[in-house]
């Protein structure tokens, strides 16, 4: 494990269990029972997918629907279509079967204010959807849209996820990050290669 990763790890009393944080652009799988991945939403969305099977399970956290740039074949989790077979392929290493995986899906709310800012949420909504149909997926739940930010803690081994809806007041350092983040998208060079299946 990287120094960067074990510093995004916490013990919470609340769950009595390790928290992982899962930051934009990134996804956590795991099969301990003694372990939840957390992630904070905005327009962003967050698949949390497993396979109550084998107990193995995670999350991922995209900004935006797919890499619309063409050039650029590295495009990292930044984006839902490599977000989605990152996190399935992931899975399916660790033992999951396709046919047995299940999703939630939470986010995509109209937190950024502009117009091309407030389509993003829904465009997130409308690829994740379409993207779980095609792949024959099912979505056993979801909490998608609104205005609101929302704080997610999902548990892979039990399938059991907790959403608390941030308020409007207390969401500002949540929208700075992630105004932040789409800028970065748009300079910063992309490391690392998928195979998209």
């Amino acid at each position: 494990m990287s120094v960067a990763r074990a510093s995004r790890r916490y013990f919470d009393p609340r769950f009595e269990a390790t928290i992982i944080t899962v930051a934009p652009g990134e996804h956590e799988i795991t099969a301990a029972k003694d372990e939840i991945v957390a992630t904070v939403l905005g327009s962003c969305i967050s698949v949390c997918m497993r396979d109550p099977q084998v107990g193995v399970g995670g999350l991922n956290h995209f900004l935006l629907p797919k890499n619309n740039g063409g050039s650029d074949t590295n495009a990292g989790e930044r984006y839902g279509d490599t977000a989605m077979e990152v996190l399935i392929n992931g899975l399916l290493k660790r033992g999951a079967r396709r046919g047995n995986l299940e999703a939630k899906v939470f986010g995509g709310a109209r937190v950024l204010s502009g117009a091309t800012m407030l389509a993003i949420g829904d465009g997130n909504i409308a690829f994740v959807n379409e993207f779980l149909r095609v792949e024959g997926i099912p979505v056993v739940s979801k909490d998608v849209g609104g205005t609101r930010s929302r704080r997610i803690h999902y548990q892979p081994s039990t399938g059991r996820a907790w959403v608390q809806h941030v308020q409007p007041s207390t969401r500002d350092s949540e929208h700075e990050q992630e105004v932040a983040y789409l800028n970065r998208l748009k300079t910063q060079p992309v490391a690392g290669e998928v195979e998209i299946w």
